[in-house]
């Protein structure tokens, strides 16, 4: 370069330094470059993170967030604003912390007597944590600052730990919310015999055959344990569809039946001429020849409220006590035994009001309770002064299950062991017969007496299966219907308009289970938090309190970088004498001609090789 251009060029720069120094400049007033109100501001975020995490530590002993429930459709989008929201506080709030206590570090790392390596390292390491790092490792070379380094390193690392549990304080959990729930539900068979046109002999003739119609499907019914609402000799009322779970208290009706021995029967039963039936004198009493091991009802009996049966087998109580036997003149003498002798009873039907336990959804009995199974019985005459519970009910479709009873269709089995006979017993008979026994397939394995007990038991579950089928099972256009007449009936005569038993309806209180979310706190992502929030604090409180040092002049800075860096150089000319020049500018050689202590607000330098911890 020439001497010309070299003086020029040097006029320019003095011309403009000149310029620089004689502009006129007018500062910003901001309350930020105040360090009292900047460590005020640091005070009360760090303050303010401490109690949050301590009212956060309340809500969640008490699961307060759990009364934030969410639709299990809105789980995605709930769960993305959530951790956005959270991301984005603990990042503006992170922020804010790194400022305030960066700045008012700074500022004291200004005012206080240090090394300038010392003030180098404090700069550089807030730059991030691995700076930071950094700054701890090249201690080991010229160890200026390793306090304050690590100290910086412990402040970036607790706010690295809230950038990582502060997402992790909200999750969703799904879980079930229960509410009750009514529900109807369908109890007992009923008829409006009110809705009928009149009462006429043709309107009860075809109920009659409607009845006959649908328990031909009786002995498939008996037995069966999956029969929604029938469960042996118990009706259980019978949930609607719902959507509720777990298990529900409904009402259930069991089907009590009380045998007793005709007091007035009479000793004997005679032939008939000309016939296959035995008649008491008076002629209002008629069996039919029948064969060993048969519990059935009479050809002919009044309709009433309880039946009469006739047992060709002995019938015992758990006293061993057997009723009169009525005498045959002469005996019968079918195609298998002869049978001389029979034993007359009555039963009648009582209700039991029980509580049933169903499944919400299979809907199906769970428990029942009391039990009216039976395990002893004892024989008393039908006059006994011994009250009989009350058989009435107020149903009178319920009443009238004697008549039902004997409405029965007949079965395959001849009531004589004759199977070219016309005489069967009916299906409700049969079964008696199939769960007692009486027919096994070796005749020499029939049990010779039954127990008392053991007919009640079975009985009852006829009359229950009965009125489930009559409300559940409507009769077809299939076989021929018989009535207690053995009168054909055909399917017209069922009376094709006539109106089927309804159920009667009830309520039943049900859980109603849904699946939902709710808002959850993480009690590990809190104390976390709370850990790093308390360190934080602890590590700003120096540069709170000890910012200023009484009677020493502030310095007006904010940052660390490259133009603060010129100005305090220019601002401190001493600095210029004091520091060596470095020709190979390594970070080692760099660190250890920094070894200079410096006081920036006495505007003064002092040379000392030595280190100072912070």
């Amino acid at each position: 370069m020439s001497t010309e251009a070299a003086t020029s060029a040097d006029t320019l720069l003095g011309s403009s330094t000149t310029l620089r120094r004689t502009s006129p400049e007018v500062p910003r007033k901001s309350r930020l470059n105040s360090s009292s109100n900047l460590g005020l501001l640091s005070l009360a975020l760090h303050s303010a993170l401490i109690a949050l995490h301590l009212t956060l530590i309340g809500i969640w002993a008490g699961s307060v967030e759990h009364r934030l429930v969410f639709s299990l459709d809105h789980q995605k989008t709930v769960s993305f604003l959530i951790t956005a929201i959270a991301t984005t506080f603990g990042t503006i709030y992170s922020a804010l912390l790194v400022f305030a206590t960066q700045t008012l570090w700074m500022r004291r790392s200004l005012q206080v007597d240090q090394t300038l390596t010392a003030i180098h390292d404090h700069a550089a390491a807030w730059t991030g944590i691995g700076s930071a790092m950094l700054r701890i490792w090249h201690q080991k070379t010229v160890a200026a600052s390793l306090t304050g380094s690590l100290a910086v390193f412990l402040y970036l690392g607790n706010i690295l730990v809230l950038h990582i549990s502060t997402p992790a304080l909200f999750s969703l959990q799904t879980f079930n919310l229960t509410r009750p729930l009514l529900v109807k539900t369908q109890g007992l068979p009923s008829y409006n015999f009110s809705s009928t046109d009149n009462e006429t002999a043709e309107t009860y003739s075809g109920l009659f055959g409607f009845v006959s119609g649908s328990l031909y499907y009786l002995p498939s019914v008996l037995g069966n344990t999956r029969n929604l609402g029938l469960n042996g000799s118990t009706l259980y009322d019978v949930l609607d569809l719902n959507s509720s779970s777990g298990n529900v208290t409904v009402h259930a009706t069991g089907f009590n039946i009380t045998c007793r021995y005709l007091e007035s029967s009479p000793n004997s039963l005679s032939h008939v001429p000309g016939s296959t039936e035995w008649s008491d004198d008076s002629g209002q009493f008629f069996v039919s020849s029948t064969q060993p091991g048969v519990i059935t009802v009479p050809s002919i009996e009044d309709i009433n409220i309880n039946i009469t049966f006739y047992s060709t087998t002995s019938i015992i109580d758990s006293q061993n006590n057997h009723p009169p036997e009525v005498n045959l003149s002469p005996p019968m003498n079918n195609t298998i035994l002869p049978v001389s002798s029979l034993q007359l009873f009555q039963c009648s039907q009582s209700l039991v009001n029980q509580t049933a336990v169903v499944d919400a959804q299979s809907r199906m009995l769970l428990s029942v309770e009391p039990q009216i199974y039976k395990k002893t019985s004892t024989w008393l005459p039908t006059n006994s002064s011994i009250t009989i519970p009350n058989t009435t009910t107020g149903n009178l479709f319920i009443d009238w299950w004697a008549a039902w009873y004997k409405s029965s269709p007949p079965s395959a089995l001849p009531r004589d062991g004759d199977p070219e006979g016309v005489n069967f017993v009916s299906v409700a008979d049969m079964y008696i017969i199939q769960k007692l026994n009486l027919h096994p397939a070796n005749i020499s394995d029939a049990p010779r007496t039954v127990m008392l007990h053991d007919l009640e038991n079975t009985m009852g579950e006829i009359v229950a299966g009965m009125f489930w089928t009559l409300g559940n099972i409507l009769p077809t256009s299939g076989p021929l219907l018989r009535n207690i007449s053995n009168d054909p009936w055909t399917p017209t005569q069922i009376g094709a308009s006539m109106t089927p038993p309804t159920f009667l309806r009830g309520n039943a209180i049900a859980t109603e289970i849904q699946t939902r979310v709710r808002l959850d706190l993480s009690i590990i992502a809190i104390a976390t938090g709370l850990a790093a929030s308390i360190v934080l604090a602890l590590l700003s409180l120096p540069s709170v309190i000890l910012n200023k040092t009484v009677g020493q002049k502030e310095i007006p800075i904010n940052g660390t970088g490259m133009l603060h860096a010129i100005w305090l150089y220019r601002n401190n000319p001493k600095l210029d004498m004091e520091l060596e020049q470095v020709e190979h500018p390594t970070e080692r050689n760099l660190r250890q001609a920094g070894m200079v202590r410096v006081k920036w607000a006495e505007g003064g330098l002092r040379r000392r090789k030595s280190c100072e911890s912070f």
